[in-house]
């Protein structure tokens, strides 16, 4: 028997996010608790444009990328899309590893991976990304992750992607982006409002996760995303989708052992 969560996975009435729904006496950052976890698929999918094309681009990108016999990491897996994408779009032969130090998203993918985990296709991990041994990867996906991470640590962790990925390896990212001319980012933030009341989220609900989200969800701008992944050595990085402040970029690490002249171990600042 898969493990089972308090509230029934199946019951479509549970799985729908409220989180925000009754007025708080005060608003704590947000974080990836048990009542995040139960409704996570629903919170993402209705609060993030192109939410679904991300995952449709991953598996072509897996189906084309993923070397047989090589490793694949979901780094900051949340409820397991991602990994399950990773899981059917590569050769069976390849180690699949979904990260997260959130044990409720854990226990979520416990119980939304469960045949694929049974079977051996997939193996989870509760743990920070900063402690993950990455040898042997062939694909290494930060879907909504990076943005999380505080700033100082984003150079160093991609660094050590580039140095752990195979040669001819993919880092695939989905990112919320800023842009830094105001009146076209002041633009997107109101069709992201729209879009959200579209999804059916109340006034109230969008104000209380934007004060929870505020001091822990930190974007940058595409430019800068890009940049980094140059300066760490990966070629031409490319965006791949974007829906309206919210894009999925790739980066490959050349099949040879060479660098770019201005490829440094130690990047600076922008």
């Amino acid at each position: 028997m898969p493990p089972s969560l308090p509230d029934d996975p199946e019951s479509t009435a549970s799985d729908i996010d409220r989180v925000y729904a009754e007025a708080k006496e005060a608003i704590s950052p947000f974080v990836f608790n048990h009542q995040v976890a139960q409704v996570f698929d629903d919170m993402i999918a209705r609060s993030v444009p192109g939410y679904a094309l991300c995952h449709e681009v991953l598996a072509l990108i897996t189906n084309r990328y993923a070397q047989p016999g090589s490793v694949l990491f979901d780094l900051g897996c949340s409820s397991g899309t991602s990994t399950n994408v990773l899981a059917n779009s590569s050769p069976t032969n390849c180690k699949v590893i979904g990260i997260d130090n959130s044990q409720p998203m854990i226990d979520r993918c416990q119980v939304t991976l469960h045949d694929l985990i049974e079977n051996d296709r997939i193996t989870l991990r509760c743990q920070d990304i900063g402690d993950t041994d990455l040898t042997g990867a062939s694909i290494i996906v930060l879907n909504y992750t990076l943005q999380f991470l505080p700033l100082a640590i984003r150079d160093q962790l991609m660094t050590r992607i580039y140095q752990s990925l195979l040669p001819g390896g993919i880092v695939f990212i989905a990112e919320k982006v800023t842009n830094p001319e105001h009146a076209q980012q002041q633009a997107i933030n109101d069709l992201h409002l729209d879009f959200k009341r579209q999804q059916g989220y109340s006034e109230l609900e969008i104000a209380q996760k934007r004060s929870a989200l505020e001091a822990v969800l930190i974007p940058e701008t595409e430019t800068a995303h890009h940049q980094r992944l140059t300066q760490c050595g990966f070629e031409i990085p490319q965006t791949l989708t974007r829906a309206l402040n919210f894009i999925a970029f790739m980066g490959q690490k050349p099949r040879s052992n060479s660098k770019p002249a201005s490829y440094q171990s130690g990047l600076g600042s922008r």
